[in-house]
C-alpha cells in the first residue's frame, strides 16, 4: 500500500505544482498586461507632450514674428515722422531762400529801372 500512497502523494504533488504554475502564469500575464497598459499610457503622454511642444513652438514663432512686425512698423513710422519733420524744415528754408531771392530780384529790377531812367 505504500506504493499506492506514494503514487497518490506524487500525483497530488504534481497537481499542486501545476496549480502553482498556473497561478504564477496568471500573475505573469496580469503583470504583462499591466506593463503593456503603462507603456500605452506613456506613449500617449509622450504624443501629447510632443503635440504640446509643437503647438508652443508654433505659437512662439508666431509671437516672435508679430513682435518683429510691430517693431519694424514702429521704426518705419518713426523714420517717416522724422523725414516729414525734416522735409517741413527744408521746405520752410527753401521758401525763405526763394523769398530773399525774389526780393533781391525786385530790388535789382527797381535799381535797373532807376538807372535806365537817369
Amino acid at each position: 500500500m505504500s506504493d499506492i500512497q506514494d503514487q497518490e502523494q506524487y500525483i497530488k504533488s504534481l497537481e499542486q505544482i501545476k496549480q502553482i504554475e498556473e497561478a504564477v502564469q496568471k500573475e505573469i500575464n496580469e503583470r504583462k498586461e499591466e506593463v503593456q497598459n503603462q507603456i500605452k499610457a506613456i506613449e500617449a503622454d509622450l504624443e501629447d507632450a510632443i503635440a504640446n511642444a509643437e503647438n508652443e513652438g508654433r505659437l512662439l514663432v508666431e509671437s516672435s514674428i508679430e513682435k518683429a512686425r510691430l517693431k519694424a512698423n514702429e521704426e518705419a513710422q518713426r523714420t517717416i515722422s522724422e523725414a516729414e519733420t525734416k522735409s517741413k524744415g527744408i521746405t520752410f528754408h527753401y521758401y525763405q531762400t526763394m523769398m530773399k531771392i525774389n526780393n533781391s530780384s525786385r530790388y535789382l529790377l527797381i535799381c535797373w529801372k532807376k538807372y535806365l531812367q537817369t
